[in-house]
């Protein structure tokens, strides 16, 4: 794992931690869907604007996102004031926690 890897591991940890660990879990559902496979759900660009502001492609008429809002009975998720590189970081973490991703020294870039 090169240093800018385990670096944007490390501040997506802790944006996680301070963000979204209250509703999301990599591995289990809690308010919020668990968020391992995040990407391979839905493409990085797509979720930059749903982590963004949610209720802006709910209001949209978003299939996905209206299908999401309906799923967790309507529970809106908080719009969130991150740079797309901080969200990155966030989606690389949780990325990196599936599966035992982390003891098995594998790095997952999120561009």
């Amino acid at each position: 794992m090169s240093a800018e890897e385990a670096a944007q591991l490390a501040a997506g940890d802790a944006l996680f931690k301070n963000n979204c660990a209250q509703c999301h879990a990599v591995d289990e559902q809690v308010v919020g869907p668990a968020l391992a496979g995040i990407t391979k759900r839905r493409p990085v660009s797509w979720l930059i604007p749903w982590i963004k502001n949610s209720s802006k492609l709910v209001a949209g008429g978003d299939e996905y996102a209206v299908a999401l809002f309906n799923k967790y009975n309507k529970q809106q998720m908080p719009a969130f004031n991150l740079t797309d590189k901080e969200i990155r970081a966030i989606l690389a973490y949780a990325a990196s926690q599936e599966l035992g991703a982390v003891a098995a020294g594998r790095a997952v870039a999120v561009r």
